[in-house]
């Protein structure tokens, strides 16, 4: 782990559970003043390790009620082929996260859809005219047993 202290750690975990707590806030949680605490989250800013704020909002009050994953095996494995897939993938607003991956698939993507129909016109239409694409397998969450950005420090 890059230079945490306790404190940092500390300062994280607070961040992670609600990235808009104030300053004032934090320093009476850590017990130090505001400008160590504004200082230390400007510097985890800077080295990378606060990557970005994120508002996670929430996609069945959105509509999006199918969340389906799909392993994706393409035809070839070479840079310009793999380049293309994902600079393909990154446009497309369904998409949620999309992982290079090791094993018997080469991607697996997560996508979230209104319903059933939604996700067809999403394979026919848009997915399945991918380039280089050989063969996908789509799996469709049935439940949540557990979601968590949050990452252990």
């Amino acid at each position: 782990m890059k230079n945490i202290d306790e404190i940092d750690g500390k300062l994280l975990n607070i961040l992670q559970d609600n990235s808009r707590v104030t300053i004032r806030e934090l320093s009476e949680k850590l017990h130090l003043s505001t400008t160590p605490i504004h200082e230390r989250i400007k510097k985890l800013e800077k080295s990378g390790i606060i990557k970005q704020y994120v508002t996670l909002l929430d996609p069945k009050i959105l509509g999006k009620k199918l969340t389906v994953f799909i392993s994706v095996s393409l035809s070839s494995h070479v840079k310009e082929v793999i380049d293309e897939f994902e600079r393909e993938i990154k446009v497309m607003p369904e998409v949620m996260e999309c992982y290079y991956v090791s094993g018997t698939w080469d991607f697996f993507i997560k996508i979230q859809c209104t319903d059933m129909d939604d996700y067809h016109n999403f394979v026919i239409n848009r997915f399945s005219r991918l380039k280089n694409i050989t063969q996908f397998y789509s799996s469709f969450v049935m439940s949540e047993s557990k979601v968590s950005y949050k990452h252990q420090l």
